[in-house]
């Protein structure tokens, strides 16, 4: 007698590739490539943790530099205990902040931000009225660099519109000081502009990291599970429908299972015969589409950054006939024209046509897949050789422009389907 097993399926082998767990999960079914997602992005949230590990590390680095900017103040500065008490407010904001972002791993609640930032709001505005009607060019605002600081350490802790819409009021703030300076006292534009400079810059460039390592993350995560399908079967439903699938299955199993048990009397009475009927009919419409829809489509529709510029051209679904080595060279070409596109935005029609009868240069078991790509939006000059190298591997290409656009023309050789299936 077997000992219990474990229903949980593992997704994660730590040795291998995220390509290959990825098939292997695809393989396992909707579930499994799911919880290879929540792997992957528990990934992303840990290398976003590091990341707030060195913005705390800089920003108690400023908040020393601002320190030290308060030191330079201490002789001219008439009220001063105001400034001390804002600066003391900024620092038990950071520790809050910092505390908090510890204990939740991560993650700070929305009131404790917002404790923070009434924290910080009253540290500029003590500071604020301790310089008011000050001439001293020694004189200026310093906590504004404690609070950069502290939106700095925020950045990876918050959603990042909460870090922008604070950064954005404290550069408002900033430059109504810097405003109000060269009207009043023109001799302490030059401090304010250094404050300003050391308290948004900072922040600024942490938001940008962020946001890139975002973009970065999801962007390789889609690609990987777009390369997923190239070793998938040559027709079938994709991961989306995967997903509805294995809902409509359980719904029919439940109910099979209430009539087997008694739980539902025979004959069904009309609400259950038209779940019944409505179950069977949605069953049919995605198993009867899997047959058309081949691994192209679904990397092509699945994909949140190929879906919106290629348009694939494949009613038939005969691109399930190149064989992985070919899939593979394909779907690169596609990603590395993206790729290189910088700023544009690329157009990319892919276009599957029928089968060419043989020809001399195909063997006796394989027949000529026609396969043109239309690029509109970038020059041929953008385009990088790994381009050619990667459609070379599909088959025999030849290129021409035509009104604007580049066409390439690639010849694949492809296994003779089997008429019976």
């Amino acid at each position: 007698m077997s000992g219990p097993t474990n229903s949980r399926v593992r997704t994660r082998p730590s040795d291998d590739g995220v390509l290959t767990q990825l098939v292997r999960a695809r393989r396992l079914g909707p579930d499994a490539v799911e919880a290879l997602r929540h792997d992957l992005q528990r990934d992303s949230r840990l290398g976003l943790g590091y990341l707030g590990v060195g913005s705390v590390i800089v920003g108690v680095i400023l908040i020393g530099r601002g320190l030290v900017s308060f030191g330079w103040t201490l002789q001219s500065n008439p009220w001063l205990w105001l400034t001390a008490v804002g600066w003391l407010l900024v620092i038990a904001a950071f520790s809050l902040l910092a505390v908090s972002a510890r204990r939740r791993r991560g993650m700070v609640p929305l009131g404790v931000y917002v404790m923070v930032l009434t924290f910080d709001g009253a540290a500029l505005t003590l500071d604020s009225i301790a310089l008011w009607g000050s001439n001293d060019p020694a004189n200026y605002l310093t906590v504004g660099i404690g609070i950069g600081a502290t939106l700095l350490a925020a950045v990876t802790f918050r959603p990042l519109d909460n870090t922008v819409a604070a950064t954005a009021s404290l550069t408002v703030l900033l430059l109504a000081d810097m405003v109000a300076r060269a009207v009043l006292a023109p001799g302490t534009i030059g401090p304010a502009v250094g404050t300003m400079v050391l308290s948004v810059a900072p922040v600024t460039a942490g938001i940008i990291v962020v946001r890139s390592f975002g973009q970065l993350v999801q962007r390789e995560l889609d690609r990987t599970v777009a390369e997923s399908t190239i070793t998938a079967p040559r027709y079938g439903v994709g991961l989306l429908a995967s997903t509805e699938l294995a809902r409509l299955d359980l719904a029919a199993e439940e109910l099979l299972q209430d009539v087997a048990t008694g739980r539902v009397t025979l004959p069904l009475d009309r609400e259950l015969a038209s779940t019944a009927s409505g179950l069977a009919t949605d069953l049919r419409r995605m198993l009867v589409a899997g047959r058309r829809e081949s691994w192209l489509h679904h990397a092509i529709t699945e994909s949140e950054y190929l879906n919106p510029i290629v348009i694939l051209v494949d009613s038939d679904g005969l691109a399930g006939y190149l064989e992985p080595a070919q899939r593979d060279g394909l779907l690169s070409a596609v990603w590395l024209i993206l790729d290189e596109s910088g700023r544009q935005t690329p157009t990319i029609e892919l276009e599957i046509g029928h089968p060419a009868a043989r020809t001399g240069s195909a063997p006796d078991d394989r027949m000529v897949l026609p396969i043109v790509i239309s690029i509109g939006g970038v020059p041929r000059r953008r385009i990088e050789s790994a381009v050619w190298s990667a459609l070379s591997r599909v088959g025999q290409y030849s290129v021409e422009s035509r009104s604007g656009r580049l066409r390439v023309r690639v010849d694949a050789h492809v296994v003779v389907p089997d008429p019976s299936r």
